[in-house]
């Protein structure tokens, strides 16, 4: 799943014509903001969905959390072939993760959608769901990552708000290596200016909020030719190690195995021309 640009539209609005011809690869879609009902939200993205889709981008939806009690009617609205990813807030506890991957499951059967299709992202906003994040990630097989909130984790440490610095370098490294030891994508909520940096501390994309940050995302978080190179090398040597019965390959002075193998695929796809 290419996810280098996500762009958020205003809760409680539709994306506009500008979003949907944009360059972002994902629109994301908010139903957990209590400004605004909560059926107009969950109508206006059935509304959204197949728009996005359309446009040729990835249909994300933003949900409520499981202890709100309002998580079951979101899967009911949302949970259709269009929807690509859900983002969890507040994800603290492996079991809030869980309790989503049960929900999207018992609706992608009743609705006829192969199991598994929809990948959820959980967002870590707080303390507790940083030191956690292991295990978040890697509590249900459909994870397709961490989302790191600074700003939403900076009010719950007490810590002066900052996308880079050294403030929350802990908390960034600590997102990149969860998701990267179990080969998924480390997100970051981000502004244009802070891109480039955050794809050298090794994030894959950001959630950005304005038009304007989508190409400076998507020319951050595109990987050079030289990574696309190498990763490549390194997924052709796993496999011919594999055709061989060898476990491991040897690249160079590395070791090409299962876990870079699959790093080096999401390097791939992330490096791959639109189409």
């Amino acid at each position: 799943m290419r996810l280098r640009s996500l762009l958020a539209i205003p809760p409680g609005e539709g994306p506009s014509e500008a979003a949907l011809a944009s360059e972002a690869d994902a629109i994301v879609v908010a139903l957990n903001d209590a400004r605004h009902a909560a059926g107009r939200l969950r109508e206006l993205a059935v509304a959204a969905l197949p728009r996005i889709r359309a446009a040729g981008k990835l249909p994300l939806v933003i949900v409520n959390h499981p202890r709100t009690q309002l998580l079951r009617d979101d899967m009911d609205a949302v949970v259709t072939p269009d929807l690509a990813a859900v983002l969890l807030p507040h994800a603290a506890d492996p079991q809030d993760f869980r309790d989503l991957g049960v929900l999207l499951r018992e609706f992608e059967y009743q609705r006829g959608i192969e199991p598994g299709n929809v990948t959820v992202f959980p967002v870590i906003d707080t303390a507790r769901g940083l030191l956690r994040a292991a295990q978040i990630v890697e509590a249900v097989p459909r994870s397709g990552g961490l989302l790191f909130d600074a700003a939403a984790y900076a009010r719950d440490t007490g810590a002066r708000e900052e996308t880079e610095g050294p403030r929350l370098s802990y908390a960034r490294g600590k997102i990149v290596a969860a998701a990267r030891a179990f080969d998924r994508s480390p997100l970051v909520a981000a502004s244009a200016l802070d891109a480039r940096s955050l794809a050298q501390a090794g994030f894959a994309g950001a959630l950005v909020r304005d038009l304007a940050a989508i190409s400076v995302a998507n020319a951050a978080f595109t990987p050079t030719k030289a990574a696309v190179e190498r990763a490549a090398a390194h997924a052709s040597g796993y496999e011919a190690a594999r055709a061989e019965g060898a476990w491991v390959a040897r690249v160079g002075r590395e070791v090409a195995d299962a876990h870079s193998a699959r790093k080096a695929n999401l390097t791939m796809e992330a490096g791959e021309p639109p189409a």
